[in-house]
């Protein structure tokens, strides 16, 4: 490993959908006060971020004056934006967002649209030491409602991206990558598809090398994945990784033996089913298959004579339990992420916390102020500094460019 391999703390961001914002007004408010509040608490003068933008406030920012005033906010707050968050479209936090999170899906022409806003956006909004950015993006859509005229219509879609990235590439000098972020229950959802998918599109598009994978921690352990050999099937295929979010899955060990017990942990789960986000479920039967739920009331209410469930549930990266022993985080994951990153000098992506869920935790868990919410946000970056350092990969040099992230 080279010895200026690593992340230096302010290139360890935390991508800001955590916090509600309707439109550009929200935007530059949430990016006053909460992101600069955990750059404080972290006693950063600049700090790289994954702003989420969502598609009215990314139109809103099309107009030159507007565009004009965002890039001189970034300067004033000690924002670098490399990385955004494409995934959400609209409204994340308010009402029941479920499964219309995935919507607009790649099959139609509004994800294309809102793609391309944010492309522009960050190609302009890069520091002048930065020559690419990544955006993570939904995974084609949603599983359960695909088809084989969807996938058409989005691969035609992809092709239109890829051969508008290139051109603005030419344009501006700023390569901008867009990274499929694997999700449990969507079309992308294992390593096997996602290699199956690049593969594919590897052959197909001349374009390709403007899309690349996001690689979420919590989504790849619910899968039952082995997070490093994850990544080294990827890197083996030669699928470009361009952002991996750091994130921890909720783990659920079930007594056996004591029905007791096992009620009560039960009963300690369904606090954390609630209206807003999908919470989907995976388990493996004797002969080691994947079972399947798509949110977690379907999964309490069907998970006799199985002794572990694993919950799309993003909880604080520092939580090892959560009210009960039987509850955990998924940490062996996270480490197993560190680990491979520590083991391969040359692989040096976007590290981005996402921990969205804050809001909507147990009440014994959920923060009760805004401040508390930041503190929050500030230990869990304060905690993947600590699992660098430990490896050896947080670096106190100058803040140095994601020049040749992939």
């Amino acid at each position: 490993m080279s010895p200026r391999s690593g992340w230096t703390a302010p290139q360890v961001g935390y991508c800001s959908n955590v916090h509600p914002t309707r439109d550009l007004a929200g935007l530059r408010t949430s990016i006053e006060q909460h992101f600069q509040g955990v750059r404080h608490l972290r006693g950063l003068h600049e700090q790289d971020s994954g702003l989420w933008i969502c598609a009215h406030a990314a139109a809103q920012l099309q107009q030159a004056s507007a565009c004009t005033q965002f890039l001189e906010l970034l300067d004033q707050t000690g924002l670098r934006l490399t990385s955004l968050n494409g995934f959400p479209y609209g409204e994340f936090h308010q009402g029941a967002v479920k499964a219309e999170v995935y919507l607009p899906h790649w099959a139609d022409p509004q994800r294309l649209a809102y793609s391309l806003n944010l492309a522009r956006i960050l190609a302009q909004a890069l520091p002048v030491d930065c020559h690419q950015g990544v955006i993570s993006t939904v995974p084609l859509g949603y599983a359960a409602t695909w088809t084989a005229p969807l996938q058409a219509r989005a691969d035609e879609h992809l092709n239109q991206l890829t051969a508008a990235l290139a051109n603005l590439h030419r344009e501006t000098g700023k390569q901008i990558v867009f990274c499929l972020e694997m999700e449990p229950d969507c079309v992308l959802e294992n390593t096997e598809q996602a290699i199956a998918f690049f593969q594919r599109r590897q052959r197909l598009d001349p374009n390709h090398a403007y899309l690349a994978l996001c690689f979420d921690v919590c989504h790849q352990a619910v899968m039952f994945e082995d997070c490093y050999q994850s990544l080294a099937r990827l890197r083996q295929a030669q699928v470009p990784v361009g952002k991996i979010q750091l994130s921890n899955a909720m783990i659920c060990r079930l007594p056996t033996e004591d029905a007791h017990r096992r009620k009560h942990v039960l009963e300690t789960l369904s606090t954390f089913a609630e209206t807003t986000y999908l919470h989907q479920v995976k388990a493996l039967d004797p002969l080691g298959r994947i079972i399947s739920w798509p949110d977690l009331p379907a999964a309490l209410a069907d998970c006799s004579g199985l002794r572990e469930l694993r919950i799309h549930f993003h909880i604080p990266l520092f939580s090892e339990h959560l009210l009960l022993p039987e509850l955990s985080g998924s940490q062996a994951a996270l480490a197993q992420t560190f680990d491979y990153l520590a083991a391969h000098g040359d692989f040096r992506p976007v590290l981005e916390v996402e921990t969205y869920s804050w809001g909507v935790l147990p009440a014994q868990l959920r923060p009760t102020t805004e401040r508390a919410q930041l503190e929050g946000i500030a230990a869990e970056l304060r905690w993947v500094e600590d699992q660098l350092r430990q490896r050896n990969l947080l670096l106190s040099l100058k803040h140095e460019a994601y020049a040749h992230a992939l």
